[in-house]
């Protein structure tokens, strides 16, 4: 239930059919996270209906790039084994990390990673979900913010060869950075992709991490449906 979560601005939440949607052997349903990897919050709800998905082309595969084939905590191999780049599915919001999040039991990540088709780093383009204006340029990503105050976040990109600076307005599906694996440590090559938004929980208004799996899901499908048109 979210703890009692009521999110502002997301009062008509679209839940996703169980029958459909999570029957597509492309997806593990929400909060199914990998064994020993934490505890996920199993909850269909779509918080953020109609975004577009963060990387301009399919195919992509969402997967802890942590726990995964050649990952920190995963099983022995190379990061870039056919077995991160293949369906299903896997959402990894709450898996184990150093992060203390109001929305997990387990602690734990914000948001989800997502590969692109292939290992290859500094080729695909992470793209804008929604209009909006880039309000941060960090070390390591970008900052999406919209009208209605999400604050998108893409971590791992190219910062120095970005589509955008600091302040651009930006439209849904415009080019923002290249997928790489920029950071302190060599990481896997993947797109973190998290969102926050203002929500209720208890009586306390709080600025948090929402779980973004089910509205990737969703944007994904409509991504790949297009494509085949």
């Amino acid at each position: 239930m979210l703890k009692s979560v009521i999110a502002s601005g997301f009062a008509v939440a679209i839940l996703m059919s169980s029958t459909s949607t999570w029957a597509d052997n492309r997806f593990m349903p929400p909060g199914d996270l990998l064994q020993d990897s934490g505890s996920g919050i199993a909850n269909n709800a779509v918080f953020f209906p109609g975004i577009r998905f963060p990387i301009e082309q399919g195919p992509a595969f969402a997967n802890s790039h942590f726990y995964s084939v050649g990952g920190q905590r995963g099983s022995d191999g190379d990061s870039c084994d056919d077995a991160n780049y293949s369906y299903p599915w896997r959402d990894n919001f709450c898996e184990y990390r150093k992060s203390n999040l109001p929305l997990c039991s387990s602690g734990g990540h914000q948001g989800q990673d997502l590969r692109p088709a292939t290992c290859r780093a500094n080729y695909y383009w992470a793209v804008a979900v929604d209009d909006g204006v880039i309000v941060q340029i960090g070390r390591f990503g970008v900052t999406l913010q919209t009208p209605s105050g999400s604050l998108y976040r893409y971590v791992h990109l190219n910062t120095s060869e970005l589509a955008v600076h600091e302040l651009e307005k930006v439209s849904r599906g415009d080019r923002i950075g290249k997928i790489s694996n920029n950071w302190i440590d060599k990481l896997p090559v993947h797109l973190h992709f998290d969102v926050k938004d203002t929500v209720m929980i208890g009586n306390k208004m709080e600025v948090v991490f929402i779980p973004p799996y089910t509205s990737l899901v969703q944007s994904y499908v409509k991504l790949m449906d297009d494509t085949k048109q």
